[in-house]
């Protein structure tokens, strides 16, 4: 350690015994500190000298005249006669197109224009259809980058204090032309437009009034409304429960589905079975009967038999038609059909009567009469016709029809099916619909019934002006119509301008914005005067100086002249730091701790500088000056890191600048827990790197290093 402490004494005793390296060692300690002294306050009030600030004003007002009041308004001439007597800015008044080119050519700020309709657009307040007064506002944001882009900049600030001038300078107008107005009331004219204006407050509270009850009718409709959807949803609610009667229901009207189909299928079974029978039984029936009747002799014997059959085959024959007239019956009751069936039904009875009284004729007689034979023809001939008769009937009515209802059935039957599963759910929603209608139209009951109350609030209050206004008029009383009116128009336009107050409470306060700046630039000094010091001092010492050590090594070297550095660092640190305090005003709560906070930074950013320059040569003052930018950038110095990219927000935790100016800020403005603690801790850890890289890694890369010097060289450039 002897030779670190005497290449460092040999260091400083060389830098007093040289006057020119005096004075440059006096440049390498001060400019750092100017550095910071002038860009703090520059940016001590950026704000504080917007009178310089030229804004163009031009006015095209025409002024307003109105029928009930014989007076011209014109408000712009007014404005323009308030702002000139304003000198929150530097107003200049010209024609519009004089003020748009010299916006243009950057020669003001901003330009207004009070367009020709604007004392127009202000007494529409005294109109059924009120109109916004509007004023064009010009900015030249090429001339002015950061207005546009950061809200909280000064150029925003700047137009947000136009903006309240200009705001205040009309509402004094507006309302001074009130005052005038009430002067005005005191001519002779009075009882004439103090009359107008009364019969004008009437007819608005009436109006009021009239709103007033329609928004209470409307209130009650809806809550009736909301009343019914409530029932409905509990009715729809409680359709859950019935459905569960209607599923019995709807599988007994498709089991009555499924019969009649099966009834209609029967019928056409039945129709045909009766036509079949019928079509055999009488073909061939009218030679055997002819046969039995003309029998003689023995044959009277047989005869009768036949006729015997004939008539039971009669007989069930009938039955089939019975049948066949009960299933048309069932699916068509009261039709022709069954009429025509019922018809043939009976023939066949009548024939089978017939027959089986001409058989028993031949049984007892042995032959039959001819009278006999000609009835039995008639009947057979009758059973024919209405056997005939029946089928066609059938045919052409019933048999079509028994097809499209046997499909319609078939149909009816799979609706049922579906409307089953259907019920359920658009009961369900239903239920949800008019539980939700309930809970809307209640809110609307209750905004309407508000809605109602303000009007009818405001009615009274325009009734009783009214009231005071025609009372004041009919006293002749015009200090209480100006009192009515209101004679402060400079208080009232303070306050439109501004009406409402915001109240800030600032933790951890910064006097002002230079203040705020000052741990930015404070930080940024101190790594350009270490830049400074490595740029016009040598990091490695001389053969001369070396020969008078006792074999010094590279480590010793290394430490000792980085103890010149430091020192230098720290009278940086101190000056810059006691300048801010004393010859600024920067308010530092913790100055002490402050004057630590610097020591400590600038030894750690010397070392970082001086360990990249002594082990990378060039390349490391470039290396220093690339995380200089980095840092001026993502360290949040005058932007909040996370508007910045997002490659700067990914380092912001790792760049040495960000824990300097945490440490600054903490001094400054107060401590909270343990957050001066960490910030200087992560300074000191960078520590650790630059004795790593500076006494052990550095010794592997010296012939590289050398190599890259040699190169240099070579270009007899750099």
């Amino acid at each position: 350690m002897k030779n670190v402490f005497k290449l460092f004494s040999m260091d400083v005793r060389a830098l007093g015994k040289n006057a020119i390296a005096l004075i440059v060692t006096v440049g390498l300690v001060l400019v750092p500190p100017l550095y910071a002294w002038f860009t703090t306050a520059g940016f001590w009030d950026p704000y504080g000298n917007t009178g310089n600030i030229k804004v163009a004003v031009a006015n095209n007002d025409v002024g307003y005249q109105s029928t009930l009041l014989p007076m011209k308004i014109n408000v712009g001439d007014t404005v323009v006669s308030q702002l000139r007597a304003n000198d929150k800015f530097d107003w200049e008044f010209m024609d519009e197109d004089e003020a748009l080119d010299q916006l243009k050519s950057g020669q003001c700020y901003a330009a207004i224009v009070i367009p020709e309709s604007f004392s127009a657009d202000l007494m529409t307040v005294l109109s059924r259809e009120t109109k916004t007064a509007d004023i064009q506002y010009y900015t030249n944001q090429r001339e002015n980058a950061i207005a546009p882009r950061v809200t909280s900049a000064g150029a925003t600030a700047l137009e947000t204090g136009i903006d309240q001038a200009f705001t205040e300078t009309v509402s004094t107008v507006a309302l001074g032309m009130t005052n005038d107005l009430s002067s005005f009331l005191t001519g002779d004219g009075i009882e004439s437009y103090g009359s107008a204006l009364v019969a004008q407050l009437g007819q608005v509270t009436d109006q009021l009034n009239s709103a007033a009850r329609e928004a209470r009718t409307f209130a009650g409709l809806s809550g009736s409304t909301a009343a019914l959807a409530d029932t409905s949803s509990q009715i729809l609610k409680s359709l859950g429960s019935t459905t569960t009667h209607v599923a019995p229901l709807l599988d007994e009207a498709q089991g009555a589905l499924s019969s009649g189909t099966e009834a209609l299928e029967s019928a056409e079974k039945l129709a045909d079975e009766a036509f079949s029978s019928a079509s055999a039984a009488f073909e061939g029936l009218d030679g055997k009967v002819d046969a039995a009747l003309n029998a003689t002799g023995t044959a009277v014997s047989d005869g009768a038999a036949t006729l015997d059959a004939a008539a039971a085959d009669l007989d069930s024959l009938g039955a089939v038609y019975q049948k066949l007239r009960d299933a048309v019956a069932a699916a068509d009751p009261g039709g022709a059909v069954v009429g025509r069936l019922e018809g043939a039904q009976a023939a066949l009875e009548a024939l089978a009567a017939d027959v089986r009284e001409a058989a028993q004729a031949l049984q007892q007689q042995k032959d039959a009469s001819q009278e006999q034979r000609q009835k039995v023809q008639a009947s057979l001939d009758a059973a024919k016709a209405s056997l005939d008769e029946a089928h066609s009937s059938y045919s052409s009515q019933l048999a079509d029809s028994i097809a499209r209802l046997s499909d319609t059935f078939a149909r009816a039957r799979n609706t049922s099916e579906k409307l089953a599963g259907q019920i359920d759910a658009t009961a369900g929603s239903l239920a949800d619909a008019s539980s939700s209608l309930s809970e809307n139209l209640g809110a609307v009951q209750k905004a309407l019934s508000s809605t109602a109350d303000k009007l009818e609030a405001s009615a009274q209050s325009m009734a009783s002006s009214r009231d005071q206004l025609s009372a004041a008029l009919a006293s002749g009383d015009m200090e209480k119509v100006r009192a009515l009116l209101g004679d402060d128009p400079a208080r009232i336009a303070d306050f439109l301008s501004a009406p409402t107050q915001l109240v800030r409470h600032a933790v951890y306060p910064m006097a002002n914005n230079g203040t705020a700046m000052s741990p930015f630039y404070t930080s940024l000094s101190l790594w350009i005067g270490a830049l400074f010091m490595v740029v016009l001092t040598q990091v490695q010492p001389n053969a001369q100086v070396l020969s008078r050590l006792r074999r010094p090594t590279a480590n010793q070297t290394f430490l000792g002249r980085f103890g010149v550095f430091w020192l230098m660092g720290a009278l940086q640190a101190l000056i810059v730091c006691m300048g801010n305090a004393f010859f600024l005003g920067v308010a530092v709560q913790h100055f002490w701790l402050y004057l630590l906070s610097g020591l400590v930074v600038a030894l750690v950013f010397d070392a970082i500088v001086y360990t990249l320059t002594v082990s990378f040569g060039n390349v490391g003052k470039a290396i220093a000056i690339i995380a200089l930018v980095a840092q001026l950038a993502g360290s949040g110095g005058i932007l909040p890191v996370q508007l910045s990219a997002p490659f700067f927000q990914a380092v912001y935790p790792w760049l040495p600048m960000t824990y300097a100016m945490g440490a600054f800020q903490s001094t400054i403005a107060g401590i909270c827990g343990n957050q001066l603690a960490m910030d200087l801790l992560r300074l000191l850890a960078w520590l650790v790197p630059c004795l790593v890289l500076g006494l052990v890694l550095r010794h592997p890369i010296i012939r590289f290093n050398n190599f890259i010097l040699k190169k240099l060289d070579e270009t007899k450039l750099v």
